[in-house]
């Protein structure tokens, strides 16, 4: 007679409530950066939408289809211990669980590809050799992807089986793959992390703003860091991957590790929208005033009045950082001398314009007194 399987005893434990709270909060948070992003660009009125910001709202749609799976799976069993899961659910599980990991890596994918095309747009006025290599990783990241989003639907035989694990057939261990998917995809962020490096330190500036420079582009994506603490989780306990065994649990055991892939991507979008939110703080402050905030028009600055040649310095300075900006009749004033995080420009030109200006500060000479200076600086700035 064959013996009746033990099951563990009843366990109502529910992590649920959290993965709803978490992607409601995701969802909110993400949308809220890219509206305001989008907005920083129809206020800034130098720049038309480009590429990036088109992949940004692509990302957006598809990490808002990711969260909307786990909310929706948590209705059918997603962190519940798997022996309180009905088994007239357990097909559904499936296909929840495979939909969400096409979802998790078309989504990754198209942060990294937000990432790229920012770098070619901030320094599109850089070497061939950059844009060739930011090409190269795109393509890269492309090959990683299809990888990603098929072969999760080849672990089993027959097909169908993905998603219905009561048909007889045979699944392959996937755990094997998880753990070199994740290696990849950190090994990837690391490399879009690194990207701009060159790059900026070969501008001609000095030591302590290309450190600043390459610390504010460490800070847009800091979302990399959650994919080494995914992968470094993955390693030290590849166990919870497991779908059958004595210790299988997933839909328990994956749920701290679905957290950090839930927050990934909204915590990329939030990085790599800080610089346009930061340009909307900066035109409130500058003009102090929020109306500034709802209009194309720049908004006079009041000017301190002082007497002496200094102030007819002070302003042919100013009419000449003015004009060298290359903005057109209908931008604002962009002056080098104050912080350039709070720039009035847009996202990416600010920072772009920013370094350029500073190395070509550092080439400046003074001019002794009753000497004439005559410069040529054009700058042409295509969109």
């Amino acid at each position: 007679m064959d013996a009746v399987p033990k099951f563990p005893p009843p366990n109502y434990d529910d992590r649920g409530p959290g993965i709803v709270a978490c992607a409601v909060v995701a969802m909110a948070v993400s949308t809220i950066v890219v509206i305001l992003r989008f907005w920083s660009r129809v206020v800034a009125a130098s720049l038309i939408f480009w590429w990036d910001d088109w992949a940004m709202l692509l990302t957006l749609a598809v990490s808002h289809a990711f969260l909307a799976v786990n909310i929706w799976w948590t209705t059918i069993g997603l962190g519940r211990h798997a022996w309180m899961v009905p088994l007239d659910k357990v097909t559904t599980n499936a296909a929840a669980n495979i939909t969400g990991l096409t979802l998790y890596s078309t989504c990754i994918y198209l942060i990294k590809i937000s990432a790229l095309l920012l770098y070619a747009r901030i320094f599109k006025r850089s070497s061939r050799a950059f844009l060739r290599s930011l090409a190269v990783v795109g393509g890269l990241m492309t090959c990683w992807w299809i990888m990603c989003a098929i072969i999760p639907w080849t672990f089993c035989r027959p097909w169908r089986k993905n998603v219905d694990p009561f048909l007889p057939g045979y699944c392959k261990p996937h755990t094997s793959w998880f753990l070199a998917s994740a290696f990849i995809n950190a090994f990837l962020d690391l490399v879009v992390l690194l990207l701009p490096t060159p790059a900026i330190w070969r501008l001609q500036m000095n030591t302590s703003k290309k450190i600043s420079v390459t610390f504010v582009f460490l800070l847009g994506y800091s979302s990399a860091f959650l994919s080494f603490a995914r992968f470094i989780i993955i390693v030290r306990d590849p166990d919870m991957l497991a779908a059958e065994g004595p210790t299988a649990d997933p839909s328990w055991n994956l749920v701290p590790l679905l957290y950090l892939s839930m927050l990934e991507a909204p915590l990329a979008i939030t990085a790599l929208c800080a610089p346009s939110i930061n340009q909307l703080v900066a035109r409130a402050v500058k003009y102090r005033s929020l109306s500034s905030l709802f209009t194309t028009n720049p908004h006079p600055t009041p000017v301190a009045q002082s007497n002496g040649s200094g102030s007819n310095r002070k302003r042919s300075r100013d009419t000449a950082d003015s004009g060298s900006s290359g903005r057109g009749p209908h931008s604002e004033k962009y002056s080098p001398s104050g912080p350039w995080p709070l720039s009035d420009a847009s996202s990416t030109t600010a920072i772009a314009d920013r370094i350029h200006l500073d190395s070509d500060e550092e080439q400046r000479v003074d001019i002794p007194k009753g000497a004439i200076q005559i410069s040529r600086d054009i700058r042409v700035a295509r969109q």
